[in-house]
C-alpha cells in the first residue's frame, strides 16, 4: 500500500528553515529600529531646514525696499503781473478843437445834439438828453484797438455832475479796432441831470495805458 503522508524527517527540515527565516526577519527589523532610534541629533537637525534659513532664502538683504513717492506736489507760484495804472488826464481841450492821443490818433467831438428820449430799458431815465458824436482818426501804421474805448459826460462845470448813459436815442459804438489810416465815429447818448448848468465835459477813454482825452465847453 502506498504512503501519501509526509515523513517525520522531511517535516522537521521544513520547520527549521521557517524558523531561520523568521529569525532573519527579526534581526533585520531590530537593526533598522536601532539605527533610526540612535541616529545622531546633528544629522536629524540637518535634515529639516530651519525657519531662519528659509527666510534668508526668500529675502535678499542686498535689495532695498523702494522709497515711497509723494502723493502731493507743491503748487507752482503764480506768475507776477505788472499792474496797469491809468495816467492822469492831460490838458483839457475845447469842444470844437481836435486832440491828439496815443501818438498818431486824432480824437474830435463832431456833434452835440440835444434830444428828448423815452425809457428804452428798465432803470433808464427819460426826458432831456444829449447825443455826443466822437470821431477817431487813426493816422498810425498799426490798427488801433478800440474794443475797450468809451465816452462819459459830466455836467455842471467844476461840479462835474455825471450824466447817465442810455441805450436808446440811436446810440452806436466803435468797432473793436480801427485800421491804420481809417476813421470811425460813434454816438453816445446821455440823460441830462435835473437842474444842471454850466460847462460840460466829454471824457474819451481811448486806451487803458493812455490818459483820457477831456473836451470842455458850453452846453449847446
Amino acid at each position: 500500500m502506498s504512503d501519501t503522508g509526509v515523513s517525520p524527517g522531511r517535516g522537521a527540515g521544513w520547520m527549521r528553515w521557517i524558523g531561520f527565516a523568521l529569525a532573519g526577519i527579526l534581526v533585520v527589523a531590530l537593526t533598522v529600529w536601532a539605527f533610526m532610534s540612535f541616529r545622531p541629533a546633528s544629522e536629524a537637525g540637518a535634515a529639516a531646514p530651519t525657519p531662519s534659513a528659509t527666510r534668508s532664502a526668500d529675502v535678499d538683504p542686498q535689495v532695498a525696499s523702494p522709497t515711497p513717492q509723494p502723493t502731493e506736489f507743491p503748487a507752482p507760484a503764480p506768475g507776477a503781473t505788472d499792474p496797469v495804472s491809468k495816467p492822469e488826464s492831460g490838458t483839457e481841450v475845447p469842444l470844437d478843437q481836435p486832440a491828439t492821443a496815443a501818438g498818431d490818433v486824432v480824437v474830435e467831438v463832431t456833434s452835440l445834439e440835444p434830444r428828448s428820449i423815452e425809457r428804452s430799458a428798465p432803470g433808464e431815465p427819460s426826458g432831456p438828453a444829449l447825443a455826443v458824436t466822437v470821431r477817431i482818426s487813426n493816422n498810425g501804421a498799426d490798427a488801433l484797438d478800440t474794443s475797450g474805448a468809451n465816452v462819459s459826460l459830466e455836467y455842471g462845470g467844476d461840479d462835474r455832475i455825471p450824466a447817465v448813459a442810455v441805450s436808446g436815442g440811436d446810440s452806436t459804438l466803435w468797432p473793436s479796432s480801427v485800421a491804420a489810416g481809417a476813421t470811425s465815429s460813434a454816438v453816445f447818448v446821455f440823460s441830462k441831470p435835473e437842474g444842471a448848468s454850466g460847462d460840460i465835459r466829454v471824457i474819451v477813454d481811448l486806451l487803458a495805458t493812455e490818459p483820457d482825452v477831456v473836451f470842455v465847453g458850453p452846453e449847446p
